[in-house]
């Protein structure tokens, strides 16, 4: 097996598979340096079910109360916690690889993905090389009590119709006001759409992205 410089945690949205993320990770590859090795990680959601679809079973890193695109759903926080715990169960473990540099370990996700990454970065309690999140948005229930200012860069376009835009904003905008380090990278004609906006969004994160 080839020896790797990096880690990147990569998390699927909603109803997803964890092979999807390959998409991004082939971009991402495109835009590493030379001597960046990165190794991907796709953990896999639950099944379960979800209660504002009348219980039908989906894969979900929590369940929704709710589906709303104007405000933020609720969702059970149990699920989000347990599903935070797991990965960052997957975290530590790439942290001993890298011999305890917890610099060398990015995480991201798209969608629910996207929402779960930044959760799981954000509440992550040692600095990590860097949080990516794709058209998700930062949770209330959220855990920032400990504040380790992480380096973070998302996206978001004005057409998403699943997760919407000024629901996204206003998360972003509430934590750039705690002092969180954001990068926003807002698209005017960009949906929710896995490959809608791909281009702008890797030139964004190859200026974005610093390696140690």
């Amino acid at each position: 097996m080839t020896k790797y410089t990096h880690s990147c945690i990569l998390l699927h949205g909603f109803t997803m598979k964890p092979n999807e993320m390959i998409y991004y990770s082939k971009y991402i590859n495109r835009i590493l340096p030379e001597n960046v090795i990165m190794k991907y990680i796709y953990p896999k959601a639950p099944i379960r079910k979800i209660t504002c679809y009348d219980g039908k079973k989906y894969s979900a890193w929590y369940d929704y109360y709710t589906n709303d695109k104007i405000v933020e759903e609720k969702i059970n926080k149990k699920d989000l916690i347990e599903s935070r715990n797991k990965i960052h169960k997957i975290i530590f473990k790439e942290k001993q690889y890298h011999n305890g540099d917890t610099s060398k370990i990015f995480i991201g996700g798209c969608s629910q993905g996207g929402c779960m990454a930044l959760d799981t970065g954000i509440s992550f309690p040692e600095k990590l090389g860097g949080i990516i999140g794709f058209k998700g948005h930062i949770i209330n229930y959220t855990f920032n009590s400990i504040k380790i200012n992480q380096k973070i860069w998302v996206c978001h376009g004005l057409k998403d119709n699943t997760i919407g835009y000024k629901v996204a904003k206003t998360s972003y905008d509430k934590y750039k006001k705690l002092g969180y380090d954001i990068t926003f990278l807002s698209q005017k004609n960009v949906n929710h759409d896995i490959n809608t906006g791909i281009y702008e969004q890797m030139r964004s994160l190859k200026k974005w992205l610093i390696f140690y």
